[in-house]
């Protein structure tokens, strides 16, 4: 099933957040206007306001009235990854050139600054502390996780632990402060609320374990941006950490050369995909990422039946069931 037909439930307030993104966009400054326009409208899958809209109306929420704030982490999201295509010298993202290199470094980081600044002004206005807090700590530890991202560069002991703190904090803190927000704009007590960021949370997780695979088995026309880039960058995901616990001393090597090689090519990287084949590294990751979706759903046992219950559980099968 596709995302826009799972997000069926709310997809008069998401047609209402494209509104909102394009408005937000505005600026008195043509190149920052041009720059976020094109961010913003890039064709992303506008998952986290997707859920941040099925929460509150889970809840008992109307959906219009919280439609600022779902593009509100929108234009978070799209900030963050600005920041990271400028990190990782990427060239592509959602099937188009990345921001980066459109416009240059200096204009990517300073835009995605301005929509933080615009996303800001929309959580303060909203009037609840607690919201703005909540978007303030995942911005905060999505700095924390990029941070951490950089320093394990290259480093061949990074344990799973290790990394699942890392996508914890980079990927799934905002999905979680999404499920937050929708829960605090719906007056849910703190019991559904812990639930609903445990559902944000674990989705979050499954979602950046299915992406880790997608880099290695997908396509560049499917996945939008660039296949190989984790390894192409020096990141250890979760395929190749399981795997150097099994390999031996001349995979291990092969991996190593390829991560501190200044260049690649198909061949290599080929030769790379082989040995997570072998070791079965592909499909545990897969299904490490089946266990969180299914601890996702586990979160929504609090709350009865429901389309909005319905499509947040079919959200958690999506995150690992997609091929982009």
């Amino acid at each position: 099933m596709s995302l826009s037909t799972i997000c069926l439930p709310v997809k008069s307030e998401l047609a209402l957040v494209e509104q909102e993104l394009e408005r937000a966009s505005s600026s008195n400054v043509e190149l920052v206007q041009n720059a976020a326009s094109y961010v913003l409208q890039n064709g992303g899958k506008r998952i986290r306001p997707a859920v941040m809209l099925l929460t509150a109306k889970m809840l008992g929420a109307a959906g219009k009235e919280i439609v600022p704030l779902a593009a509100a982490i929108e234009m978070v999201h799209a900030a963050s990854l600005m920041h990271d295509d400028v990190l990782d010298n990427a060239t592509l993202r959602r099937g188009k050139p990345s921001a980066n290199i459109k416009w240059g470094n200096q204009i990517s980081i300073l835009v995605g600054d301005f929509l933080w600044c615009r996303a800001s002004d929309i959580a303060i206005k909203c009037g609840d502390k607690k919201i703005w807090n909540s978007m303030i700590d995942a911005v905060s530890k999505t700095t924390e996780g990029e941070i951490l991202e950089i320093v394990k560069t290259n480093d061949l002991t990074l344990t799973k632990g290790e990394y699942l703190e890392i996508i914890t904090l980079k990927t799934a803190m905002l999905f979680q402060s999404s499920c937050q927000i929708g829960a605090i704009f719906a007056g849910a007590n703190e019991t559904f609320e812990r639930s609903m960021m445990d559902y944000g949370l674990h989705t979050g997780i499954a979602f950046q374990l299915a992406d880790d695979v997608l880099d290695y088995s997908s396509s560049e026309k499917k996945f939008g941006k660039k296949v190989g880039m984790d390894i192409d960058e020096g990141r250890l995901t979760l395929p190749l950490i399981l795997t150097l616990t099994k390999s031996g001393v001349e995979e291990t090597s092969i991996i190593k050369n390829y991560l501190i090689s200044p260049s690649t090519d198909e061949t290599s990287f080929n030769r790379i995909k082989e040995i997570l084949i072998k070791h079965g590294s592909i499909e545990a990751s897969l299904k490490e990422a089946g266990r969180y979706a299914q601890l996702a759903k586990e979160a929504l046992s609090p709350f009865k039946p429901s389309i909005f219950k319905d499509a947040l559980l079919s959200i958690a099968d999506y995150s690992i069931l997609r091929r982009e």
